[in-house]
């Protein structure tokens, strides 16, 4: 640290400097990233409310009251009734409180076991270590949940299960509808992992795509991870945890803050609440209309990726695109590793699954037409020397 400060233009002329190797969304090389720039008007409200602390409600009731409608909000988007929850650090903080809730309703389990899909997100597995809940993973088959599979890892120390509406790989949708039935009275507490597709899904089901069920409206789920910084477009990192009424053994409770005692859902101790007074701003501001137009023009994209993706000799499709994410993989089986280090040589940025030989792209509000079929050509020129 230096023992004097130095100007504000030094310092800013310093980090541009020091910056400037940070890839920028726009820049049109960004394709496997779930992140985007915020939504203009969501940061120009972010910066205004920095000092707040949702860590202490009690010292911000307004902010708070603001969290409780947002959550109502989202509730409601997801087909809920008497919906609560929290604006988490993302969604892997998300994930871990409902795999806790898991664990505490059920004290009669000595050794709590989790189900998920092998298509889960990494933080289950942090969780597994943290919360001392083994993980048992089901396998896929074709890129799907095998159903079966998952069916025969259901066991007396079963505390809860996973679905996910949106995989990180494909943006594929789990039988949540199915998933329900096998547990159906079984005291499984069951999670929807949406951090993806919690903003995708609705609007397109607005849109008139098909679009399974996989929300509130099944009686069996109890709680659902969405993340705002992602499809959401809100300021990074925000994640969402949204429950049906939970008992009170769920709750931390801290007593001894400056706004007084209380209880809350999230692991956090201070919590930001600028960025839940700027997705609040967000979601007023766009509304259900403007989210299907940044939706449908995402789709119009992927719909326009995929098509030329299929053209290409060599490559094929690992799945059709069920929302805006498209994953490709070799014909011939030849390892996808390769055409991606020959793509990132190009300053492509985009996202690779060793373990189901595919590389994904993300067809992000940020990612245009001209990006696409920019990256068409360097992937046709790849494939033909290859």
């Amino acid at each position: 640290m230096l023992k004097h400060g130095i100007s504000k233009e030094s310092i800013l002329k310093t980090l541009t400097e020091k910056l400037k190797n940070d890839y920028q969304y726009d820049s049109g090389f960004i394709l496997g990233s779930m992140c985007s720039y915020p939504q203009e008007f969501g940061k120009e409200i972010y910066v205004n409310y920095l000092d707040k602390n949702l860590g202490d409600p009690g010292l911000f009731p307004g902010t708070a009251a603001i969290e409780k409608e947002l959550i109502d909000d989202l509730g409601s988007l997801y087909n809920g009734q008497n919906i609560t929850g929290s604006i988490t650090s993302g969604g892997s903080e998300a994930n871990l409180i409902a795999m806790r809730v898991a664990k505490n309703l059920r004290p009669d389990i000595i050794n709590p076991e989790i189900i998920v899909p092998a298509s889960a997100h990494a933080s289950f597995y942090k969780g597994e270590d943290l919360m001392n809940i083994k993980i048992r993973t089901a396998s896929l088959s074709n890129y799907q949940l095998d159903l079966e599979h998952f069916e025969s890892l259901i066991n007396k120390n079963t505390c809860g299960v996973v679905g996910i509406a949106g995989s990180s790989s494909l943006g594929i949708v789990d039988p949540i509808k199915e998933i329900a039935e096998l547990i159906e009275g079984k005291n499984i507490y069951f999670h929807i992992d949406a951090a993806f597709g919690g903003f995708v899904l609705p609007f397109l089901e607005l849109l008139d795509y098909n679009v399974p069920v996989w929300d509130f409206r099944i009686k069996e789920l109890n709680s659902i991870t969405s993340d705002p910084h992602k499809m959401g477009l809100g300021i990074i990192p925000s994640g969402g945890f949204l429950i049906r009424e939970p008992e009170d053994l769920i709750y931390y409770e801290i007593p001894y803050l400056a706004g007084g005692d209380f209880k809350h859902l999230s692991i956090l101790g201070t919590r930001p609440d600028a960025n839940v007074i700027a997705f609040w701003a967000i979601l007023k501001h766009l509304g259900i209309n403007g989210f299907k137009k940044i939706i449908k023009n995402c789709m119009e994209n992927t719909n326009y990726l995929a098509k030329k993706l299929s053209d290409i000799e060599g490559i094929k499709l690992a799945a059709k695109p069920m929302m805006n994410l498209v994953g490709f993989t070799t014909e011939d089986g030849t390892s996808i590793s390769i055409i991606d280090d020959e793509l990132r040589k190009k300053n492509w940025m985009l996202g690779k699954f060793d373990e189901f030989n595919l590389i994904r792209i993300v067809v992000m509000p940020h990612v245009k037409k001209e990006h696409l079929s920019n990256f068409i050509d360097d992937l046709e020129r790849i494939t033909k020397h290859s």
